[in-house]
């Protein structure tokens, strides 16, 4: 009997997912959500834009100018070009104060309320102890007088026996009679309280005042009117100036003002046979123009002082800056001493 082979295939059984493995699957997947919220997400403050705030700057000026200047500072409601002594620019200002709208008010004092009045005096009304007062104190004053009782008279037979109460009544009003006609101590006196005038206050036409004047002060004023904001650049030469682009001007200038003074030497001084020396400061502007002849000392003749600067207002204009002159100096002052030399001869030193 031939038996069939039996074959057997193990079945195996699908995974069963318990509620430990669900539990822990949960928990993974919470730490992870939460892990990337945390470290993914990220806050910053918002910064807002600031707001720009354009603004003009406007003056008023009291000069105009024919050109208009190239590089301005403020807005007018004319034409100015710059100027003045000053190494930075300024705002133009005016020696003269702020004018107001209305009168001011005359300043008057305000009488405090009657609170406050009352407030002060009775803080004011206290006593205040004295040195002599002090005094008083510490020394021993009188003990009080005794007053004796009915009892305190009595002696040990009445004690004893108190036959009646009439005869212990004399003794005991003697003893009243006599506690009372001794002299009671004099009440201390008071120290006057000193009494000081109540603070005086300012009224509202006073304050209106003392702000109006602060807002006066606060204005922009100036001891000197500035027609020009910017200083120019000034340069002082002299016969001692050893720089070379100076020393070759000034000796061209010197020698163009002698001999103009030669050619036209003063007759007052020829017929008069003056002589003398005296000290010019004269200002030369970029194009060779004079702008200011200043007399820094004098001869002590006039003909030859006003002769002088006939002189250099004569031999006027003188040449142009050179450039490395005018690159630096806006105005340039020449100082010379010059000379009436006898046999009318006008000279420089």
């Amino acid at each position: 009997m031939r038996l069939g082979s039996v074959r057997v295939h193990a079945v195996t059984a699908p995974p069963t997912v318990e509620s430990a493995d669900r539990l822990g699957f949960t928990l993974f997947i919470a730490i992870a959500a939460h892990a990337i919220v945390v470290l993914g997400v990220t806050f910053a403050p918002h910064e807002r834009a600031r707001e720009l705030v354009s603004t003009l700057d406007i003056v008023l000026v009291q000069h105009r100018s024919e050109e208009a200047p190239e590089d301005v500072d403020y807005l007018a409601q004319a034409n100015q070009d710059g100027g003045g002594e000053s190494e930075a620019a300024e705002r133009p200002a005016t020696p003269l104060r702020a004018p107001f709208v209305g009168p001011i008010p005359d300043i008057a004092m305000a009488t405090p309320p009657v609170a406050f009045r009352e407030e002060v005096l009775s803080t004011e009304l206290e006593p205040v102890p004295t040195e002599t007062a002090a005094a008083e104190d510490v020394s021993p004053r009188a003990p009080p007088a005794p007053v004796l009782t009915q009892d305190a008279v009595e002696t040990p037979d009445k004690r004893l026996s108190e036959p009646s109460s009439e005869p212990s009544a004399e003794p005991d009003t003697r003893m009243v009679r006599e506690a009372e006609q001794k002299p009671q101590p004099q009440p201390e006196p008071q120290a006057q309280p000193r009494t000081e005038p109540a603070p005086q206050t300012l009224s509202a036409s006073a304050l209106i005042a003392r702000s109006r004047a602060m807002a006066s002060l606060s204005a922009e004023i100036d001891r000197r009117l500035q027609a020009y904001a910017k200083r120019p650049k000034r340069k002082w030469i002299t016969a001692r100036t050893r720089e070379h682009k100076y020393a070759a001007y000034m000796e061209a200038w010197r020698q163009k003002v002698e001999r103009v003074g030669n050619l036209n030497y003063p007759d007052e001084a020829r017929r008069m046979n003056l002589s003398g020396n005296l000290l010019l400061d004269v200002a030369l502007r970029p194009d060779g123009s004079v702008e200011e002849i200043i007399l820094r000392r004098s001869s002590g003749e006039r003909v030859l002082d006003d002769a002088a600067i006939r002189i250099v207002n004569l031999a006027a204009p003188f040449a142009r800056f050179p450039k490395s002159i005018a690159e630096e100096t806006d105005i340039l002052h020449v100082e010379r001493t010059w000379q009436f030399l006898s046999g009318n001869r006008f000279s420089s030193r």
